[in-house]
């Protein structure tokens, strides 16, 4: 997590860097990130592009009221519509509703 943070402040950094702060440094820097700016641009997105992945951890999780409707790290899949649609209405119908959630509990549709 710690090394995905500072990839994520390598690359703003970088962009800000390479884009509004040449003006900033002093002479030599400014010329090599001129004359580099393509190769300073990849490795800034290069870091983007680890950070995300090291960050990714494919889960899609759906809750109603703090209550879990459907994991994909427990189940080690994505749900199809009716059954993300079932398991709402389940744990919708097991909660206390005020009238109000219980209207939008009839509106959802049975089927797609």
């Amino acid at each position: 997590m710690m090394l995905a943070q500072v990839l994520q402040m390598t690359f703003f950094g970088g962009l800000a860097v390479s884009l509004i702060g040449r003006s900033l440094l002093p002479e030599p820097y400014s010329k090599f990130i001129e004359t580099n700016q393509m190769m300073i641009l990849g490795g800034c997105f290069l870091c983007n592009i680890i950070s995300g992945n090291l960050l990714n951890s494919g889960a899609f999780e759906v809750a109603y009221n703090g209550q879990p409707v459907w994991s994909k790290i427990e189940s080690g899949r994505f749900p199809q519509m009716p059954e993300l649609l079932d398991a709402l209405k389940a744990v919708m119908q097991g909660a206390a509703l005020p009238s109000a959630s219980q209207e939008s509990l009839n509106a959802l549709p049975d089927e797609l």
